[in-house]
């Protein structure tokens, strides 16, 4: 029996922050940890871990997470550090910038992308593409 509190301990954990229906905010938001939104935000969103907009939810204003799974309607910039998802009946107008992007079939993504590497996987490939360039020079000389 303990073992099964565990769990539930630990999802409980995981639901962090929850805007639900009919919740209306503006301004800038910060949040850390997980976060589901499925109400009206007008602003700037900040989350310290992974973002949830629901179906309902309507978002005007930059989004910026680890990761962020749109199922909503989003008028604004996302960038996530890790992955940006969208499924349907997803809608996103604006520009995105992350390291992966999934679009499901019938979502929508109206905008610019950008997919960026972590900072560690622009440098070292240059790095080492240098040293292989110039080994051989040096081996042949």
């Amino acid at each position: 029996m303990a073992e099964t509190s565990r769990p539930a301990a630990v999802q409980l954990s995981e639901i962090g922050a929850y805007l639900g229906p009919g919740t209306k905010a503006n301004g800038k938001l910060l949040f850390e940890g997980t976060t589901t939104i499925e109400g009206e935000i007008e602003g700037e969103i900040l989350v310290h871990g992974n973002v949830t907009i629901g179906e309902h939810a309507t978002i005007t204003g930059k989004i910026v997470a680890t990761s962020a799974l749109i199922r909503g309607k989003v008028t604004a910039d996302i960038q996530a550090d890790k992955k940006i998802e969208i499924q349907p009946p997803g809608v996103v107008i604006g520009d995105v910038v992350t390291q992966s992007l999934v679009i499901g079939d019938g979502a929508i993504l109206e905008g610019h992308c950008s997919m960026r590497k972590e900072k560690e996987g622009k440098v070292f490939p240059l790095l080492r593409q240098e040293a292989t360039a110039t080994n051989p020079e040096g081996a042949s000389s």
